[in-house]
């Protein structure tokens, strides 16, 4: 009897083998879908730019993508430098709720006549030497053998209604860090 058994199992696992098909119809739809998903995430670009939750960004209709530098965000609260806040700017009773940036520096915040910021000049020259020491033990060289020069590239995301006397203290800072090459951030107009 129980070789009959297993003959009868055999015949029934035959035809259950023979009776099933792939469908390939819905494995289809499915590696469209998982496609589509794929190409939507892709990104080309390696730039991690941020920005801040409230920043009224420009408009720009450039096809130029920023390339990859350091950060200064500029928002009516303060300044941030790759994430980390370096200034914040004061508010008075009047601007504490306004819809215009007040962009007012702190007492102490400012030297050389009121052109440079000094948290944000010492925080930039900081990352200046941290590049050039990165750079220094680099095997990337040059024709001569030398390290890479330190290309001082800073990319301003600013708000829109940030004004030209605080974005030139914040240019001018810059500038007496080594930073000589500004990239100013916009969003992309849509056509």
């Amino acid at each position: 009897m129980p070789a009959f058994r297993s003959i009868r199992n055999r015949r029934k696992k035959k035809k259950l083998n023979a009776a099933f098909e792939l469908q390939l119809t819905s494995l289809i739809d499915v590696l469209v879908i998982i496609l589509v998903f794929l190409l939507k995430s892709y990104q080309t670009s390696l730039n991690s730019l941020t920005t801040v939750q409230g920043l009224q960004m420009p408009i720009s209709a450039s096809p130029d993508e920023p390339r990859d530098s350091l950060q200064v965000i500029i928002t009516p609260e303060g300044i941030t430098f790759e994430g980390l806040r370096v200034v914040d700017f004061s508010q008075d009773g009047n601007s504490a709720g306004a819809t215009e940036g007040t962009y007012k520096f702190s007492d102490g915040a400012l030297d050389e006549g009121g052109k440079r910021i000094v948290a944000l000049f010492n925080t930039l020259v900081a990352a200046r030497e941290k590049s050039e020491l990165l750079k220094a033990k680099s095997p990337v060289r040059d024709e001569k053998g030398n390290p890479l020069p330190f290309d001082g590239v800073l990319a301003v995301t600013a708000d829109k209604r940030i004004q030209y006397d605080t974005l030139r203290k914040i240019m001018y800072t810059a500038g007496a860090a080594g930073f000589k090459v500004f990239r100013f951030i916009a969003l992309k107009k849509e056509t």
